[in-house]
């Protein structure tokens, strides 16, 4: 490795990690990077260049290393021997979090027969270090109660193998959108709470990038949901006390259609556009992306909207030339705070989050 660098990585969903590879590449931030494993990326890069935000990436491994152990016993033994020097010289509280690199893929069965295997690695290492390391283990806080507010030790621990280990530890910091990274499990991708009442899987879509983007509809804004039906979309914002104009032919699931702070206008969501500008703009339509990104100009062009959460659609994975038009538009608009995501419940498509 070249001096003055160091490994990082990035965990994406499972099959993204060409995608994942070339935009990191393109990004500047490092070189040689590379899939050692499904849903993992690694590469060579200078600190700063963690302070990208990749789309594609769900999570962020800074400074890590290969751990390699061919028994539960020499694997924990091997990741005691990286993590001690490290840990006993930390003033900070300190946390853990074990898992494989699907934790971040929805859906996903590559490394289910592992996902035993990473809890017990995680309850073995915190006993050998009550026996070896109890002043240490003093530090130590829980994943599920530490606060995240307050300054941390991270150490992450994915498992790619049954005896390959990838290791992380890090402070947290501020990506240059202003986000602190790693995340932890209040922004861990998939963390959207059940609702049994949501009209179809999407919503969790819609509140998932609010959760990302740390904005939200407050009540009594108003949202226009472009193609709405059935109304996932549409119910998240309901929840949370915004005032929704329901834009599509096709019909509302009936406890959407007849929410008070509901209208259902049966029109063409591509052509609507309102009479009076809207808080928010939401579109999940299955139409082609530069349509898509054609829609989103118009309302822009318009000013529509204050704020807009987009989904946008394509075949394959190789979306270059999407991100390209996406970046003209966001130079064109001045879209400073637009936040362009591969999310948790995405598919073959990107959310973007934004506002004038």
């Amino acid at each position: 490795m070249a001096a003055g660098k160091i490994m990082n990585g990035y965990l994406c969903a499972n099959g993204w990690e060409e995608t994942l590879s070339r935009e990191l590449s393109a990004a500047g931030v490092g070189e040689h990077f590379h899939s050692p494993a499904a849903g993992l990326v690694v590469g060579e890069s200078h600190t700063s260049g963690l302070r990208y935000e990749p789309i594609f990436a769900r999570q962020w491994l800074p400074s890590c290393i290969a751990v390699k152990g061919t028994s539960l016993t020499e694997l924990i033994q091997a990741l005691g021997a990286a993590l001690d020097p490290v840990l006993d010289s930390n003033p900070l509280p300190w946390t853990m979090h074990c898992c494989t690199p699907d934790f971040y893929s929805e859906d996903s069965t590559h490394y289910e027969f592992l996902s035993g295997r990473a809890a017990l690695l995680h309850e073995k290492f915190i006993q050998r270090m009550a026996k070896y390391r109890k002043r240490t283990l003093e530090k130590y806080q829980n994943w599920e109660t530490i606060d995240e507010k307050r300054p941390c030790f991270i150490v992450q621990a994915v498992l790619t193998d049954t005896d390959c280990l990838w290791v992380s530890t890090s402070r947290r910091f501020k990506t240059e959108t202003g986000r602190f990274v790693p995340f932890m499990r209040s922004l861990i991708p998939g963390s959207i709470p059940h609702d049994s009442q949501a009209p179809c899987r999407s919503y969790y879509k819609l509140e998932e990038a609010w959760q990302q983007a740390g904005i939200f509809p407050r009540k009594g804004d108003v949202c226009i949901d472009l193609g709405a039906a059935p109304g996932g979309w549409t119910w998240a914002a309901l929840k949370r006390g915004a005032r929704v104009v329901a834009v599509d032919f096709a019909e509302l699931k009936p406890h959407v259609e007849n929410h008070p702070h509901c209208e259902h206008s049966i029109d063409n969501g591509y052509a609507f556009m309102p009479a009076r500008p809207a808080d928010w703009m939401f579109c999940d339509m299955i139409v082609r992306p530069m349509a898509t990104l054609g829609l989103l100009e118009r309302w822009l062009e318009h000013k529509a909207c204050r704020k807009f959460v987009v989904n946008v659609k394509f075949r394959g994975k190789e979306p270059e030339t999407i991100l390209t038009a996406i970046e003209e538009l966001r130079h064109k608009h001045q879209l400073t705070k637009l936040i362009i995501k591969h999310l948790y419940y995405d598919r073959n498509e990107i959310t973007l989050i934004g506002g004038l």
